[in-house]
């Protein structure tokens, strides 16, 4: 039991010191870009690996706010994770050989991920309009995805990509009553990534005994939201990290924009896992980065955690 509790408090304490060191370097790599002016580059050559996503984990951590407000029951706040592995494009599937782990903050991963996610899915349903007038024919694929798509409301659905971002949910004019109540993302054992109810403006309190759905008063459409996590036909779901040529193309590298911006926020465990490419490898003897190279281990320990939901 003694073990238990100290696994606990050391599973915590790694989930405080991830969050800071994901704020750490992807200030420092802000930083670094800016400072590189308009021919910057991404540093580390992540072009021939894809993002696959693995799991959603919540974690019970310290939180500074809840200590401070009495309204607070406990100091431990519900903290959730995405788990994800950079992968070789070619063996995305699979993912046995050289690759790196990393955990990033859910709304991190989010806003990076899915804003690209919507863009391709729209330019999807541009492409398939314009071929079905083209040919004066129905598309009974891509056309009836996207028809449905665009009469989301009509059909009782509402795309839940809208809260990925922690919101407050608007009442009806005459209701003055009742408790406030936000809605954001959260980590669900059957969808990887749901939708919940939350008391709290931070989304950190989930509300579990009100239906999500029946609040909205739609239905939430997950297409676009679960697309980032697993293909239709059950595969996961590899985001290349090849630049295109409609991305970011203002740089010099071949990384594109997501991979840049999701591996700058994310805590690394690269090392035991061969991977040459990234931030550690490269900054281990050059010194930059202490705070990541140092606590590498810390990462790795928390990661594995997440990774075995203990």
């Amino acid at each position: 039991m003694k073990m238990m509790k100290f696994l606990s408090f050391a599973l915590i304490s790694s989930s405080v010191h991830a969050n800071g060191m994901v704020r750490d370097i992807e200030a420092k790599q802000t930083q670094r870009r800016t400072e590189d002016g308009a021919n910057d580059y991404f540093e580390y050559d992540l072009s021939s690996f894809s993002i696959r996503f693995e799991k959603c984990q919540f974690v019970k951590s310290y939180d500074d706010e809840f200590a401070q407000d009495a309204d607070y029951d406990s100091v431990l706040a519900m903290k959730h994770f995405v788990f994800y592995k950079m992968c070789p494009t070619d063996e995305c599937q699979s993912c046995d050989g050289v690759h790196g782990e990393y955990v990033a903050d859910i709304n991190d991963y989010l806003e990076k991920v899915v804003e690209v996610e919507q863009a391709q899915f729209e330019n999807m349903c541009e492409n398939c309009n314009e071929k079905c007038n083209n040919d004066g024919d129905y598309c009974s694929g891509c056309g009836k995805i996207c028809y449905n798509w665009q009469n989301l409301e009509n059909n009782g659905y509402v795309d839940a990509s809208n809260y990925i971002e922690c919101q407050q949910l608007e009442k009806d004019g005459d209701d003055d009553g009742g408790e406030e109540m936000y809605i954001g993302p959260m980590c669900d054992s059957q969808k990887g990534i749901a939708i919940g109810l939350f008391s709290d403006e931070n989304c950190l309190e989930p509300i579990s005994d009100v239906d999500v759905e029946s609040v909205l008063g739609y239905k939430l459409s997950y297409h676009v939201l679960s697309s980032v996590m697993k293909e239709e036909n059950g595969d996961q779901t590899c985001l290349s990290c090849l630049e295109g040529n409609d991305n970011d193309e203002d740089d010099e590298d071949q990384v594109n924009e997501i991979c840049e911006d999701v591996y700058a926020a994310s805590a690394k465990c690269e090392s035991p896992y061969g991977l040459e490419n990234g931030l550690v490898n490269q900054n281990r003897e050059g010194g930059d980065y202490e705070n990541q190279v140092e606590n590498e281990f810390m990462s790795c320990t928390f990661i594995n955690s997440l990774k075995w939901n203990s």
